[in-house]
């Protein structure tokens, strides 16, 4: 263990003693004469879990803080009569992050199902959208199709309608082609 580290956890878990013995003694205090070790244990996890959920919210209610001092440093809000405005810089980063969300590409977590029969994808997308190139190939392997060669994908898998609703909102229809095998020898094209 690293110097300090041995302190710490002796320190956390005196600390952690302590709570919890105040904890046991009130609950023991105010718990009515004869209570059952059941009630006593369930008061006692119930005191734990409000003072863990009270952390919790400090812990968010930090971070909230703590996001409007950043944002506040680095000029893109300011406070007025105890009111939040965006300064220009602000508006411009706004503009900047609205403009980038609609450039990103959609999840890949398709559900992925099995299916009867097998499921090819060939794909041929520029190198102008390789972004796009990449995401189908990791959406391919998440809906569990295996990669024959770099732009042909094969799988028992039925392709799901979210998917097909990715690839006509990045415009990558043309791009791609998915068959179906519905018997020996026949392909049955699908997009």
């Amino acid at each position: 263990m690293k110097k300090g580290e041995i302190t710490l956890k002796a320190l956390e878990a005196i600390g952690d003693t302590a709570i919890n013995f105040f904890d046991l003694m009130v609950v023991i205090m105010g718990s009515r004469y004869g209570a059952s070790y059941g009630e006593l244990d369930f008061e006692f996890r119930k005191r734990q879990f409000e003072r863990e959920v009270e952390a919790g919210k400090q812990l968010e209610k930090q971070k909230f803080y703590d996001l409007v001092y950043r944002l506040k440093k680095q000029g893109l809000i300011q406070e007025k009569e105890s009111k939040f405005k965006l300064t220009k810089l602000g508006f411009e980063k706004l503009k900047f992050l609205k403009e980038r969300k609609k450039e990103s590409l959609p999840t890949n977590d398709f559900p992925a199902e099995k299916g009867n029969n097998f499921c090819i994808v060939i794909f041929d997308v520029p190198e102008a959208e390789r972004r796009k190139r990449d995401w189908l190939r990791d959406s391919l392997g998440h809906l569990g199709l295996k990669m024959i060669q770099k732009s042909v994908w094969i799988g028992k898998v039925k392709i799901p309608k979210p998917f097909l609703n990715s690839l006509f909102k990045l415009k990558m229809l043309d791009y791609v082609e998915i068959f179906e095998i519905t018997k020996a020898g026949s392909l049955k094209h699908v997009v």
